[in-house]
């Protein structure tokens, strides 16, 4: 991704953007983005092989990256991951906690309760304790471990920032996703409470809630790239920006 293909650029040379779930689809999208604005950008994900190949193609277009691995459940897993980005990029200016995600296993079938007719069925009744715990740790553990680890960095130090991924299912909830809707609302209030508990060292915490669109994650790189800014965004903390085409405006009758 070229500067020249983003809704707009913003001066982020000198920066070290760290980015998790960056293997991923839109996380990915985002890590190009910072690197197409002059930040260096720590690419981390649970998979190492994803994270290099996001890497090599920033690398390829003529930006500075790094293929991180780590598991965002696990805290010195962050942690060792964050002495090598020390080491070889700097100290984290702008953290985004891109990895979540929801699991087979915290999903009813129905919409709506009915009798359970077979063994496949998933009723609210049905669902595992594990598969909630999942679901939960991923969105909000994750968010809280990689955040203790990477906004030490931060303390001290102007221009940086926190942008969490919220979803449109945290003001919403969709049907059939009971854990994952719970764990997004979870994530937009704990971006609240970051923002408060930051504010008088100067470090903005934000989010995004992306939702409804099927084929165009480029939308989400405008707000991504806005906020990630210490000069737009300067006094704007504990928001959290729907991205959902005005889908929450609609009433539907």
């Amino acid at each position: 991704m070229k500067a020249n293909e983003l809704p707009f650029t913003t001066d982020l040379n000198g920066k070290v953007a760290v980015v998790t779930g960056a293997g991923g689809v839109l996380c990915s999208l985002m890590a190009k983005a910072l690197a197409a604005c002059g930040a260096k950008v720590a690419v981390m994900d649970l998979h190492l092989g994803a994270a290099q190949a996001v890497v090599d193609e920033i690398k390829k277009d003529g930006y500075i990256a790094g293929a991180y691995e780590a598991n965002v459940l696990k805290k010195e897993s962050l942690q060792a991951a964050h002495d090598k980005i020390v080491a070889e990029l700097g100290p984290c200016d702008i953290l985004i906690n891109g990895a979540g995600g929801n699991s087979p296993k915290a999903s009813t079938t129905d919409e709506f309760y009915a009798p359970k007719v077979s063994e496949d069925t998933v009723t609210f009744f049905d669902l595992k304790e594990e598969g909630f715990e999942f679901v939960f740790n991923l969105n909000i553990l994750g968010t809280l471990l990689t955040t203790q680890v990477f906004a030490a960095d931060m303390l001290g130090r102007k221009g940086c920032s926190v942008l969490n991924i919220s979803s449109m299912n945290a003001f919403t909830p969709l049907t059939k996703i009971p854990a994952y809707s719970s764990a997004k609302a979870g994530v937009s209030n704990f971006t609240k409470w970051l923002a408060t508990h930051f504010a008088k060292e100067g470090i903005r915490v934000n989010a995004i809630a992306p939702g409804f669109f099927s084929s165009e994650p480029e939308e989400l790189l405008g707000a991504t790239l806005f906020l990630s800014d210490s000069k737009a965004a300067s006094f704007i903390t504990g928001v959290v920006l729907p991205i959902d085409g005005g889908f929450s405006a609609y009433s539907g009758v």
